[in-house]
């Protein structure tokens, strides 16, 4: 009886596990990107690693749910780079994001100076896909994406803080509003581009805590009014924001020293050692100096002893 029993439930137990293991195996895969990789030389498997790592932590910022497949060339040569985009692309472009075929295409950092690790790339690159989910692929402040990008991507250097400081002490930041056509500037004056809208970026996240991107994300959806959405999200017309931004940085920068600048670097540092090296003559000195009276002191202390 016992044996009947559990004859006629086995197959419906093993049904419904079946069953809920399918949905289960549905929700973990329509819960996260496919990412279909082209990448001779490299480790597809940890690129997939990497390009998992930037997904999650992207949709966690931006308070999204992004499970595209995402197809990712990473060009060995100049022609598979240009055959992949189907597009003009400036010179001094490292790479690119196309939101309309979920496309990334990176030229290889094995046969082209990018200046930056693939790791970053593809992080920027991500970046720029899910930022248009997030804004239901509305148009955006070319720097607020570029800015957005580089935060998630943990691209700063040294060298961007000279860049800046270059600029403050010369010729002037470019106004934001200008970086909209930075696709058409030199290399020079991309990479100022790029880091003023790292820094934009950064600035409003300082200030109003990394919450705003997606409060401002939210509100532009629903009113698809970039500039009331920035208005209600950081409590500045876009306008004068900028305005006020420029003036906050070049008044920071003006306070770094162009110490760092290359024609005047090594003299100066030349010139740190031999002050350090007379200062720790001088200490030397000092010291012995002080010796010599305590055993000035000393004897006479002995003298007076013995008297």
């Amino acid at each position: 009886m016992n044996n009947l029993i559990y004859a006629s439930i086995k197959p419906g137990i093993v049904r419904a596990f079946l069953v809920a293991a399918a949905v289960i195996t549905l929700f973990i895969y329509t819960d996260a990107a496919v990412f279909q990789i082209e990448a001779p030389g490299f480790n597809i498997i940890q690129l997939k690693q990497d390009l998992q790592y930037h997904h999650d932590r992207i949709a966690e910022i931006l308070a999204i749910e992004y499970n595209d497949t995402v197809h990712v060339v990473i060009a060995n040569s100049i022609q598979r780079f240009n055959r992949a985009l189907s597009a003009e692309f400036p010179d001094w472009g490292a790479a690119a994001a196309i939101k309309s075929k979920n496309l990334i295409v990176i030229k290889s950092p094995m046969h082209f100076k990018v200046g930056k690790s693939l790791n970053e790339l593809l992080g920027h690159e991500l970046g720029h896909l899910m930022l248009g989910r997030a804004a239901e692929n509305r148009w955006l402040p070319r720097w607020f994406e570029e800015g957005f990008c580089q935060l998630v991507s943990g691209e700063w250097r040294l060298t961007n803080d000279i860049r800046i400081t270059r600029a403050v002490w010369g010729s002037g930041l470019i106004p934001l509003k200008a970086l909209e056509h930075v696709n058409q500037f030199g290399g020079a004056k991309a990479s100022l581009a790029y880091a003023q809208s790292y820094l934009a970026v950064s600035s409003l996240v300082q200030e109003l805590g990394i919450e705003f991107i997606p409060d401002f994300l939210e509100k532009y959806r629903e009113s698809s009014d970039v500039y009331s959405a920035f208005l209600n999200a950081t409590g500045y017309k876009y306008t004068e924001w900028d305005d006020v931004w420029q003036k906050k940085t070049s008044k920071k920068y003006k306070l770094v020293l162009f110490v760092f600048e290359s024609s005047f670097f090594f003299p100066a540092l030349a010139i740190l050692f031999i002050l350090l090296y007379i200062m720790k003559r001088y200490q030397v000195w000092k010291k012995k100096k002080r010796w010599e009276l305590e055993e000035k002191y000393k004897g006479y202390d002995q003298q007076d002893s013995s008297a």
